[in-house]
């Protein structure tokens, strides 16, 4: 995203429940909790997500009257679901994480217009899966609940997706199969596996709202449809759409409700990486680096250069392995990682710790330590790059934006300033498109690196005195020059 887009929030939820209603089908009755929401107050990058007489039916309540969102700025969608007599909303953080986080940000519109503040309770960008809740205020009995299904999705079976395509058709139902399952996402800085894939028809505006079998119940969070760029030119294929199964969000919100609004993650305190040939082929995933004081240090000091061949006898052939295999795994477990170099095969055992903001801290230091001229401080200000100290002119990757090629953009090599501020850290492409996050601590920080730099580089946008002083890229490469990917556990 580059630092002046903002992505607020239109979002549609979805309820089932027990109302009396007159002869009304379950996905009818899915359509009594939904809400759209709107995002009023953003930030320039993104976060790291009853009626008296004769009750009308619900489709009656959903489209007898067209939704005035007023002056929201996006939209997507989401659904209401009860956890411990409470209602929360689920939807996809990329729906609402350029929320500014100040008190009325977001609202949500229930099936009967009625507008309720809500806030953010907690998220996850790797699954992009976050929570929200009302905020001062008690859901109306128009609102009613969804449940998520007890088994999970089959292959072949009849699903539907609800939802607000575009912002404009709030209350879209379409129909499909479940094609397929355990679908790697899309975007390598946030999710991988536990995707289904499915023929219900998405389009943008769907994000976050609700997969569901013929009797509503949730089956899957929808996330996002396949696009592909040729020639310039976009292209949307409506067959290939994809959700975050459905007991799989389950379990996430579950925690993450549970445990102040984010997941547990395990830590080694390893760098893992894979070498990128001059002919684009991926080496077999290695040990980098070991952090010193970290619980894996002891037992793999001595490792760097080890290929990873399997964890817990699992077997690893890339990257996106350990990320499937470690996700898994609590803090307090142990790891068992095969290694190999040359004749020597061992496998050494090491016991997981949990992935705390002090450690986050930890990554952000080592990365730019790494990968940069500067090392990265945190002050009152918030955080800012400055020149190691055995570094008097620091270089620096500079993307020189009015110079665009057809193939790309240019980055210049240019010795850089002593100081910089940090405004948003993220991923950047070959075009020089960045796609940023807040950067406001350490923490943050060390967050957005875990997220991005499996893609390859890291870009910023960088401020000096208080003035824009252009965006940057860090690019990742070994002591042999050698470009690579790299993953933090």
């Amino acid at each position: 995203m580059a630092p002046e887009k903002i992505l607020p929030a239109l979002f549609l939820f979805f309820a089932i429940g027990a109302s009396a209603q007159p002869d009304i089908s379950p996905l009818e009755h899915a359509l009594s909790g939904i809400v759209t929401v709107g995002v009023f107050d953003v930030s320039d990058n993104d976060l790291v997500m009853g009626y008296g007489a004769r009750k009308k039916s619900y489709s009656e309540m959903a489209y007898e009257k067209t939704l005035n969102m007023g002056d929201a700025f996006s939209n997507g969608s989401g659904f209401v679901v009860d956890f411990g007599g409470k209602y929360y909303i689920i939807t996809n953080v990329h729906v609402v994480d350029a929320a500014s986080g100040q008190e009325g940000a977001i609202y949500a519109f229930s099936i009967s217009r009625a507008k309720y503040p809500v806030k953010l309770v907690g998220g996850d960008s790797f699954y992009d899966l976050a929570i929200l809740e009302f905020d001062g205020v008690d859901p109306g009995p128009e609102i009613e609940p969804l449940s998520f299904s007890e088994e999970g999705a089959r292959l072949a079976q009849k699903v539907y997706a609800i939802g607000n395509p575009l912002g404009a058709y709030p209350y879209s139902i379409t129909e499909g199969i479940v094609s397929g399952k355990n679908r790697l996402y899309h975007r390598p800085s946030t999710g991988r596996f536990g995707y289904l894939q499915h023929t219900a028809t998405l389009i943008w505006g769907n994000s976050g709202g609700p997969l569901v079998n013929e009797m509503g119940e949730v089956v899957g969070v929808n996330t996002w449809v396949e696009t592909r760029n040729k020639g310039g030119q976009n292209y949307l294929f409506s067959q290939l759409n994809f959700a975050l199964e459905g007991r799989k969000a389950y379990e996430l919100a579950k925690e993450m409700i549970g445990n102040g609004g984010r997941l547990r993650r395990a830590f080694l305190g390893v760098e893992f990486a894979t070498i990128i040939s001059v002919f684009g082929q991926e080496s077999p995933p290695l040990i980098k680096s070991v952090f010193e004081g970290s619980p894996a240090y002891d037992m793999l000091k001595d490792r760097a250069g080890f290929t990873v061949s399997s964890i817990n006898g699992e077997k690893v052939q890339t990257l996106q392995d350990i990320v499937r295999i470690m996700e898994a795994i609590r803090p307090g477990q142990e790891v068992s990682l095969g290694l190999k170099k040359g004749i020597l095969s061992p496998t050494d055992t090491i016991m997981a710790s949990e992935l705390t903001k002090e450690k986050m801290e930890l990554v952000a230091r080592n990365f730019f330590h790494s990968y940069s001229d500067y090392d990265v401080q945190e002050d009152a200000s918030g955080v800012f790059l400055k020149e190691k100290a055995d570094k008097q002119s620091p270089r620096l990757e500079q993307v020189a934006a009015a110079e665009q090629e057809q193939d790309g953009a240019v980055f210049s090599v240019i010795e850089g300033m002593a100081r910089y501020g940090l405004a948003g850290l993220g991923s950047i492409n070959a075009a020089g498109q960045l796609s940023l996050y807040r950067a406001n601590t350490l923490q943050e920080l060390g967050a957005v690196i875990r997220l991005c730099t499996l893609e390859g580089h890291l870009g910023a946008s960088l401020v000096n005195d208080g003035a824009y002083a252009g965006s940057a890229r860090f690019f990742t490469e070994d002591e042999d020059l050698n470009e690579v990917k790299i993953l933090y556990y």
